[in-house]
């Protein structure tokens, strides 16, 4: 059995800006992953065109008064640029008539990650010690033991056995729900609590398209589009520099119900067929398009997130303080942070509170 101080489940941004944390303090750990790869749900697809850009399938904004992600970033060294949003917007109201052009765009102001949210995991990884990182291993089950944590985790079909003095989960409420919970350590208060915490955006899914020239700026358009019809609801340029690497992506309004009906090609065709049925045949000259459905992600969602619709989590871990300290665990997934819960600044102020509290 391998033993370290400090053991953290999951490696999204959350947990692996926890190992970052930890690093700087020089305290052992160890990170397991049961994905080939970290990030979670920050998720990058290569842009054919230039090869150091990734597109985002997840979380790709930063809002200005995120003070935590536009810091780490500096750290980095990775550039912020402001979303493009220059031009007219349309507003689609149906599928049997053009849609609506209105002067200029929303004002809110938001800034994405040059190059994509990819780049800033990436260099995330690049300041920790590879050897701390276990991926691939998938933790089926943990249970406390005296003062210790026993975890057990598959890798490669082989079972291997993992103690620890303090626990960070950096894992959504549910998942932990219902896959990691022991009534033998588990409040039922803190369980409930976790069943109720909705996953954000768990239910949901993405569309992302890309060219070799962006036709709607060209147009005098932002690459915005409103729509009551669908599929997606919501439609926005998705370029990762300002002036290169362009693309749109959208947010799917049907329902999971609806979409596991239908196949990933005829998603896409259907995604296709509106922007051009807004842009013209422009749209259709893409270079590669590309989906993801949250919704079928057994790392992220449950079925109760399939379920519902989506709500803000508002999990309230200082409820939870004495429980939690007392069992030397530190829940650190973005839904348990004190501030924008649910976003990539929410990711950052889980964990920091989380190590806070271990550094004690």
């Amino acid at each position: 059995m391998k033993h370290k101080k400090v053991i953290i489940v999951g490696g999204g941004l959350a947990g692996s800006y926890a190992a970052y944390l930890l690093e700087q303090q020089h305290i052992p750990y160890l990170l397991l992953e049961a994905q080939p790869r970290l990030g979670g749900r920050i998720l990058g697809v290569q842009n054919k065109l230039d090869t150091a850009h990734y597109f985002d399938l997840g979380p790709a904004w930063v809002f200005p008064h995120q003070k935590k992600i536009q810091r780490l970033s500096k750290q980095l060294g990775i550039s912020l640029f402001e979303q493009y949003s220059t031009g007219d917007t349309l507003y689609q109201t149906s599928a049997q008539q053009p849609p609506k052009r209105i002067d200029g765009t929303s004002e809110n102001q938001l800034f994405k990650i040059q190059y994509g949210s990819q780049s800033l995991l990436a260099a995330l990884q690049n300041t920790i010690k590879q050897k701390n990182i276990c991926l691939n291993h998938a933790v089926t089950h943990i249970e406390k033991q005296s003062n210790l944590w026993q975890l057990s985790v598959l890798h490669h079909g082989v079972r291997h056995y993992f103690s620890a003095d303090e626990l960070m989960l950096a894992l959504p409420p549910r998942i932990i729900a219902a896959h990691f919970t022991d009534k033998q350590w588990m409040s039922g208060p803190l369980l409930a609590a976790l069943q109720r915490s909705q996953t954000w955006m768990a239910g949901q899914a993405k569309f992302v398209v890309t060219y070799a020239t962006p036709f709607w700026r060209e147009q005098g358009l932002s690459g915005q589009i409103f729509s009551q019809t669908g599929p997606m609801v919501e439609v926005h340029d998705a370029s990762t520099d300002r002036h290169q690497s362009y693309g749109l992506f959208g947010f799917i309004g049907w329902p999971a119900s609806r979409r596991c009906q239908m196949t990933e090609q005829q998603l896409k065709e259907a995604c296709v067929a509106q922007l051009v049925s807004c842009y013209g045949f422009d749209a259709n000259n893409f270079v590669e398009c590309h989906f993801k459905d949250w919704a079928t992600d057994p790392y992220i969602c449950t079925v109760n997130d399939r379920l519902e619709s989506s709500r803000h989590p508002s999990f309230q871990v200082t409820e939870h303080h004495q429980a939690l300290s007392k069992l030397h665990l530190h829940l650190i997934a973005s839904e348990f942070a004190s501030v924008d819960a649910g976003y990539l600044e929410g990711a950052l102020d889980a964990a920091d509170n989380g190590v806070s509290q271990l550094l004690g």
